[in-house]
C-alpha cells in the first residue's frame, strides 16, 4: 500500500516577491515612456516621407494617432489583470454621472485659466525658459490660431492616448512595482477568468505609484514648463482614476483642460490684466470642484464608495494571501475585497 505524504499533491509554492519584481515593473513603466515617444517619432518620419510633407499639423496628427493605437491596444491587453479594476465604476447612477461630467468640464476650464494666469505671471521672470517654451508651443501648432485638425489632435486624440498609456499602462506597472506581493492577482486573471477575491492597494502605496507615473508623464513632455504642470495634472488624473474606478472621467477632464487652451485667446482679453485676482478665484474654484468630485464619487449610502477610502467598503476582508495560497491574517497592504457581482461594470 502506498502511503501518500500530506500536501505532496499541492502545486509548488510561487516564488516570493522581492526587490527584483519592483525593479522589473519600474523598468517596464519607463519602457512605456520610451515606446510612446519612439512610436511618435517613427510615425512622424514615415508619414513625412510617404506624403513628402513637413507640415507640422499633419505630422503631429499622424504621430498622436499612432500613439493612440499603441496606448489603447496595450491598455486593453493589461486591463483584465489590472490592479485598479477594483469593482464598479463610480458613480453608477445616471444623474450623478451627468453631474460629475459637468463638474469635470468646469474643473478643466478653471484649471486651464488658472494655469494661464500662473504662466503669465511667472514666465517673464525666466526669459530664456519663456522663449524656449513659446517656441515649442508654436512648433507644435498650439499657440496662435488653432486649426480644426490641431484642435482634434490636442483636445480629443491626445487625452485618450495619454490617459491610456499613463493612467492605464504606466500606473498599472507602478502599482505592480509597489505591490509585488500581489503578483498572483495579475498572473491568474487571464483568459477572462476572474479571481475569487480582488487585491486591495493601500492609499499609501497608491500615492507612491501615482507620483511615479505623474513624474513619467511630466518627463514625456520633454520640457521644464510643461513638465511642472504636467506632474501636478498627472497626480490629479491618477487620483480621479482611483476615485472613479476607470479612465473615462480622467479622459474627460484631460479633454477639458486641453480643449480650454483653444479658448484662451478669447478669454485673456476679458481678464483685463487682473491675473492675480483671477488666479485666487481660480484656485478657490478648483478646490470647490475637487470637493464636488469627492462627493459625487462617494456613494456611501449605496455601499459603492471608493475602494480603500472610507467605511463604504462593505465587502472588504482584512486578510491577505499566505505563501501556500490560503488566506491568513494580514496587514492593510495585502487586504482583499470580495468579488463584485458579475453584472457590475468594470
Amino acid at each position: 500500500m502506498n502511503v501518500g505524504i500530506p500536501g505532496e499533491d499541492r502545486d509548488p509554492l510561487p516564488p516570493r516577491p522581492g526587490k527584483g519584481q519592483a525593479v522589473k515593473w519600474l523598468l517596464a513603466a519607463v519602457g512605456a515612456v520610451f515606446a510612446y515617444l519612439f512610436v511618435q517619432i517613427v510615425a512622424a518620419v514615415v508619414v513625412g516621407v510617404a506624403l513628402l510633407t513637413t507640415d507640422v499639423d499633419t505630422l503631429m496628427l499622424a504621430a498622436t494617432a499612432s500613439n493612440l493605437a499603441l496606448a489603447v491596444l496595450w491598455w486593453l491587453h493589461l486591463r483584465p489583470r489590472a490592479l485598479m479594476r477594483c469593482g464598479e465604476e463610480r458613480p453608477s447612477r445616471p444623474a450623478r454621472i451627468a453631474l460629475l461630467a459637468c463638474v469635470l468640464l468646469a474643473l478643466g476650464l478653471v484649471l486651464q485659466v488658472t494655469l494661464s494666469c500662473v504662466l503669465t505671471l511667472v514666465l517673464p521672470l525666466f526669459p530664456e525658459v519663456m522663449d524656449a517654451y513659446l517656441e515649442l508651443m508654436e512648433l507644435a501648432g498650439i499657440s496662435g490660431e488653432m486649426i480644426i485638425a490641431t484642435f482634434v489632435e490636442t483636445a480629443v486624440i491626445a487625452p485618450i492616448a495619454e490617459e491610456a498609456i499613463c493612467r492605464g499602462v504606466m500606473l498599472e506597472f507602478c502599482l505592480r512595482a509597489v505591490c509585488p506581493e500581489l503578483q498572483g492577482s495579475w498572473l491568474q486573471r487571464g483568459d477572462g477568468e476572474r479571481p475569487a477575491a480582488r487585491p486591495k492597494v493601500s492609499p499609501r502605496r497608491f500615492w507612491v505609484a501615482n507620483a511615479i507615473q505623474a513624474l513619467l508623464f511630466a518627463i514625456m513632455h520633454l520640457n521644464v514648463v510643461q513638465g511642472v504642470y504636467a506632474f501636478a495634472l498627472g497626480m490629479l488624473l491618477g487620483w480621479i482614476v482611483r476615485r472613479t474606478g476607470g479612465l473615462r472621467a480622467a479622459i474627460l477632464l484631460h479633454m477639458a483642460v486641453n480643449g480650454a487652451s483653444a479658448l484662451m485667446d478669447v478669454l485673456e482679453p476679458l481678464l483685463g490684466g487682473a491675473f492675480v485676482p483671477v488666479l485666487l478665484v481660480g484656485g478657490a474654484l478648483s478646490v470647490v470642484l475637487v470637493w464636488a468630485v469627492v462627493r459625487l464619487t462617494d456613494e456611501r449610502s449605496s455601499g459603492e464608495g471608493p475602494v480603500g477610502e472610507g467605511p463604504s467598503n462593505a465587502g472588504m476582508v482584512d486578510k491577505c494571501p499566505s505563501e501556500d495560497g490560503m488566506t491568513g491574517e494580514g496587514t492593510s497592504e495585502g487586504r482583499l475585497t470580495e468579488e463584485p457581482p458579475a453584472g457590475e461594470r468594470l
